[in-house]
């Protein structure tokens, strides 16, 4: 990912382009599916044909990595530079590796935020369905727990370091801060709110359908919206899935009482002054 990171150094940014932008865990697949939908104008029919990973480019995803045996395999982002505008592009990677000219083109993103606890228990699983090896399905949460406090050997970084980064830039014009937790409680009033950002201003019927399909439930039966058919022929534990429970408070099945006195210490020490906090059930 390193030369991908460094070659987006160049990457061409449009002013009128939609970023979805998350630390990983967060609500991103969610996000962009919302995102999606309201630049495709409310059109699910359309939306339908056509997977996210193609209405939606994730930049630093490496095609050649991931399909070794092909040769020539553009890479996403040289893809994403063909599309015609307006594009929707999303990245999981910390504010100061995004491509430098989006803070001067300043193009619309939509930053997700969810309580770190939960981010950490779908991480923790998610890891295991992408990297299927018997070292990983080995590992225990706790130590996982240890490498989201150090950062090492976790992919994108600290949480917190990420978090802040978009967090300090909350007042900005172009960027509109959800919370997973808020989406969770008030789906319909999320996507309204993302729709105006975008500019766009639906009547009630098109933002009810908009939420309907963007629905957990919904989105997890559709192979359209979710990355579930990407891995059904890989070797994985049963029953585990791309879109695992999407809910607040799953952490309370996965923390001990001395892991979660640690997180709460963590948080603590990390977000002090910021003003950022955080839902947890």
């Amino acid at each position: 990912m390193d030369r991908v990171v460094a070659e987006l150094r160049d990457f061409e940014v449009r002013e009128d382009d939609v970023w979805v932008v998350t630390y990983p865990k967060a609500g991103t697949t969610w996000a962009q599916e919302i995102m999606s939908c309201v630049m495709h104008d409310g059109d699910l029919e359309a939306v339908n044909k056509r997977h996210t990973s193609f209405r939606v480019s994730f930049l630093e995803l490496s095609l050649s990595e991931l399909v070794r045996k092909v040769k020539n395999v553009p890479e996403t982002h040289r893809l994403a530079a063909k599309i015609p505008s307006t594009r929707v592009l999303k990245s999981h990677l910390p504010g100061p590796l995004l491509p430098p000219q989006i803070w001067q083109k300043k193009p619309k993103i939509v930053y997700v935020l969810r309580n770190p606890k939960d981010v950490v228990v779908s991480y923790f699983h998610f890891r295991k369905l992408v990297v299927p090896t018997k070292a990983m399905q080995a590992e225990t949460f706790d130590e996982f727990l240890q490498k989201m406090f150090t950062g090492k050997g976790v992919s994108f970084g600290l949480w917190w370091k990420h978090y802040l980064y978009f967090w300090e830039k909350r007042h900005e014009e172009n960027i509109l801060i959800l919370r997973f937790e808020d989406m969770k409680r008030d789906l319909r009033g999320n996507v309204e709110k993302i729709s105006r950002f975008l500019g766009k201003d639906f009547p009630a019927e098109t933002l009810n359908a908009i939420t309907e399909h963007c629905t957990f439930a919904n989105m997890k039966t559709n192979l359209m919206a979710n990355n579930n058919a990407v891995f059904e022929k890989r070797e994985i534990p049963e029953g585990m899935s791309f879109m695992r429970k999407g809910k607040v408070g799953d952490w309370k099945s996965h923390f001990t009482v001395a892991q979660n006195e640690a997180m709460d210490a963590e948080i603590k020490e990390r977000l002090k002054g910021s003003g950022l906090t955080f839902e947890y059930d």
